[in-house]
């Protein structure tokens, strides 16, 4: 019988070597329950570069080698295996944006600004929507914003403790989310003073809000309304805040479905790493044939392969769901607001401090150097 520390399960770390944007990874940050017959020492991770971002990265040998942990060699492969996924275009255009002046990233922000709200206001025109929402310069606007900055002050209270260091230990999906949007925002935020700062949160407010509420929801209320006149006509009652409570709850759910879609795992991804883990007996056997080692080394890199690959898929899975939540949350919210005060300088207020609080810190990542 051997003598060593046994027990049933441990807790694994994803083992990616490189710099994550969110800094070195929380210790016991997203963890993988594998069941072992011996307790191996746990490894502290460096980061999570869980989709690749075009930066180059210091990388660990694919294959251990003897001694060394194969959990950082299996995280390195798959890394490895990520970053050779998509043609680069949105790695180059980051980089192109991260290089930019800070006068041509106003530029560019303004020109994009101002085709969404075009788009949004041609829709409010279609849909005979008021594209202002209520809002006007008067003191009823200025109660509105100031009882819509009141009301964010809890979530802004929330947010800001979702980015310290305690929240991702205790919540190891926080760390994926905040990366996502570290990655998204880093380049365009980089070398911005506050006044452009203030800019851009104009730039991506503004149309995104005229947008999902005036547009989306007054379109959508009114062709709710038609369906109800015609269910009153059979004599079945419809409660007349029926058709806009519906309409904000459609809204909510487009909006969660296209956070889903835009980072939910793509079948290329899936395909690959799935095939990965499938193939990886097969694979450790042969990569680590003639090398210097122990008979159960394939086997332990295999493991250790699949444990941190599947990891990956299931923290990107969580991610996503808690991402749509958290965006049927805000749509809500925010069309709540509206709905009370019927003023959208109420939901412009909110939504642009939690947008700046959003920016905030991840401007404080990019200048600690992403």
């Amino acid at each position: 019988m051997s003598s060593g520390p046994q027990c049933t399960t441990v807790q694994l770390e994803p083992y990616f070597s490189g710099q994550s944007p969110l800094g070195p990874a929380a210790p016991g940050s997203a963890l993988v329950r594998q069941k072992q017959t011996s307790c191996p020492r746990r490894v502290q991770a460096r980061g999570l570069p869980l989709q690749h971002t075009g930066r180059e990265q210091k990388r660990q040998p694919i294959v251990a080698s003897r001694g060394s942990d194969p959990f950082i060699a299996a995280g390195s492969r798959l890394q490895s295996l990520l970053s050779g996924i998509g043609d680069g275009e949105e790695e180059m255009l980051e980089s192109y944006l991260s290089e930019q002046a800070p006068e041509t990233k106003m530029s560019l922000s303004l020109l994009a600004g101002g085709v969404m709200s075009s788009g949004a206001l041609a829709l409010c025109w279609l849909t005979g929507s008021d594209p202002w929402g209520g809002a006007s310069v008067s003191f009823h606007s200025l109660m509105a914003a100031t009882l819509g900055a009141a009301a964010c002050v809890p979530l802004l209270m929330l947010r800001a403790a979702m980015w310290t260091n305690e929240a991702r230990l205790r919540f190891p999906v926080l760390e994926e989310l905040q990366r996502w949007q570290a990655e998204q925002s880093s380049s365009i935020v980089r070398n911005l003073s506050a006044v452009q700062m203030a800019v851009l949160v104009c730039c991506d407010v503004l149309p995104t809000t005229v947008m999902t509420l005036p547009a989306a929801q007054g379109g959508l209320t009114a062709s709710f309304q038609i369906y109800a006149s015609h269910i009153r006509d059979w004599g079945v009652s419809v409660p007349e805040m029926g058709p806009p409570v519906a309409a904000l709850g459609v809204t909510a759910l487009l909006a969660a479905g296209a956070r889903l879609f835009e980072h939910a795992t793509t079948q290329e991804e899936y395909e690959v790493v799935a095939t990965a883990i499938v193939n990886a007996d097969r694979y450790y056997r042969v990569m680590t044939n003639g090398v210097r080692g122990t008979a159960k080394d394939p086997d332990n890199a295999a493991k250790a392969f699949k444990a941190v690959a599947s990891q990956w898929l299931q923290q990107r899975q969580q991610a996503c769901t808690v991402l749509a939540v958290l965006t049927a949350a805000e749509v809500l919210f925010l069309g709540l607001l509206w709905r009370m005060t019927g003023d959208m300088a109420a939901p412009l207020t909110a939504a642009m401090m939690m947008t700046s609080v959003e920016y905030t810190f991840v401007r404080k990542l990019t200048d600690a150097g992403m």
